[in-house]
Formats: C-alpha cells, sequence, structure tokens
C-alpha cells in the first residue's frame, strides 16, 4: 500500500498542512504510523476519513459534532435530515434574495411594475394599536421597538388596508395563525408593485392602480392591501416600494 505525507495528503485534498494538523489535534484523524523520521504517514482509509471530514465542514457541522460522528455517538440519519432542512431554508432565502435583486433591477429601468394576476393563500393579520402610528400611519418605531407584546419584523409583515369607503386606514402584521383582525381568502388578485419617494406620489399610483383595473374592466372586491416591502426599499436610498393588491371577483 502506498502511504502519503502530510503534505503530499495536503495537497491531494486541497488544504493546509496546518488544517491537517489541527484535525490531528481534535482527535478526528490520525496517521496511520509515524516513520522512524517523524514523518506522519496516512494510506487510503485516511485519505476517506479526511475527505468524510471535509465534506461534514461544509455541510456545516462543527468539530465537535463531526467527532460524535466519527465516533458514532450521533444518529448519522437524523444529522444529516437536519442539515438537509437547514440547506433547503438556505435555498429559499437565496430565491428570495435573487427575486428581490431581480425586482429591484426592473425596478430601476422602469418605475412602476405593471398590473399583474396573481394566486394568493388565505393570509391573517392583526391591527397594530394605534398608539403605534402617528396621525400620518408612519410606524412609531422607538415605541415599537420597546414592545411587550412580541417582536414584530417591520421588514416582512407591515401592511396597510385601506376600507372600502376609504375613510380608514389600518396598520396590521402578518399572523401565522389562522386568527386575528382581518383575513384576505384564497384566491386571485389584482397585484401591482410601485417605487415611489412620498405619500402623495403613493396616493397617485393607488389612482393610477384603479384607473388600469377600469381599463381592462376587472371585476374586483375591496378592501385594498398596501404592503410595504422594506426589503426591497433597503436597496434604495430615498425611495419606498410598495405592492398594492384587491381581490378579483370569481
Amino acid at each position: 500500500m502506498q502511504y502519503l505525507t502530510s503534505g503530499e495528503l495536503a495537497k491531494l485534498l486541497h488544504i493546509t498542512k496546518y488544517l491537517l494538523r489541527h484535525y490531528e489535534e481534535q482527535q478526528l484523524i490520525q496517521p496511520a504510523f509515524i516513520d522512524e523520521n517523524g514523518y506522519h504517514m496516512y494510506g487510503e482509509s485516511e485519505v476517506y476519513t479526511m475527505s468524510h471530514i471535509l465534506l461534514l465542514r461544509e455541510l456545516g457541522f462543527s468539530l465537535k459534532e463531526i467527532k460524535r460522528i466519527l465516533d458514532k455517538e450521533t444518529n448519522y440519519t437524523e444529522a444529516l435530515s437536519d442539515v438537509l432542512i437547514k440547506v433547503e431554508n438556505d435555498i429559499k432565502h437565496l430565491n428570495k434574495l435573487r427575486e428581490n435583486v431581480q425586482t429591484v433591477l426592473k425596478l430601476k429601468q422602469k418605475e412602476t411594475y405593471k398590473l399583474n394576476i396573481e394566486v394568493k393563500e388565505e393570509r391573517y393579520f392583526i391591527f397594530l394599536d394605534d398608539a403605534f402610528v402617528d396621525d400620518s400611519y408612519n410606524i412609531k418605531l422607538k415605541k415599537l421597538a420597546n414592545r411587550k407584546e412580541g417582536a414584530i419584523n417591520i421588514l416582512d409583515e407591515i401592511s396597510y388596508l385601506i376600507l372600502a369607503d376609504g375613510s380608514k386606514v389600518k396598520v396590521m402584521y402578518g399572523s401565522s395563525k389562522p386568527e386575528g383582525d382581518y383575513f384576505f381568502s384564497a384566491g386571485t388578485y389584482y397585484c401591482k408593485r410601485i417605487c415611489i419617494e412620498n405619500e402623495q406620489e403613493l396616493l397617485q399610483e393607488i389612482e393610477h392602480f384603479y384607473e388600469e383595473l377600469v381599463q381592462i374592466d376587472a371585476k374586483y372586491e375591496d378592501p385594498l392591501l398596501i404592503t410595504e416591502e422594506a426589503q426591497l426599499s433597503a436597496f434604495y436610498m430615498k425611495e419606498m416600494v410598495y405592492s398594492l393588491e384587491v381581490r378579483r371577483n370569481a
């Protein structure tokens, strides 16, 4: 059997000799033997073990977790299942990030999206107490940050509900439970994403939104849902991105 020195093994696996020695110190891998000159020598078994360790590190396992796996103190199948869940969540996050970047590029090219028809799942909302909102429906951020009822992710959850008669705007946040102050049923919605600098532009875009609905003879239901897409707005210095939507009549 052929054996490799630490330098040869490091070169074969594209790692440093320091990393190999560190893993030896952590009792993750040991040389097949140490020759008369003090060289650490590694055989085929150690090559596969080191490859396995590097794969586990790439999957996100800590050195302690890897040690338990190698010592068969951890259920390997369960550990990999947990990694799969994390990877799938990371993929969702990256897909969302890609979608945001694509959206910003499109908005940069054209300040307003065209009117779209989208299928939405059922969504539940809880009204934000008036104590956290000023007369212009702006969020009192300092007060919200000290809210005792629980944290609200304003980057994802804050929406505005304009009631049918237009007399009242309700500020609300999403709820994952089928309970709350308001809900939008599952169905098909007319949607439009807009990019604006001030409240006056928002009012104008809302008018344009309804004008476009009239032009296509759209049948829809009130109320209007306005969602402040803060994650997209973060790509801008002054502009804000909102989505407008109303439910299409069956």
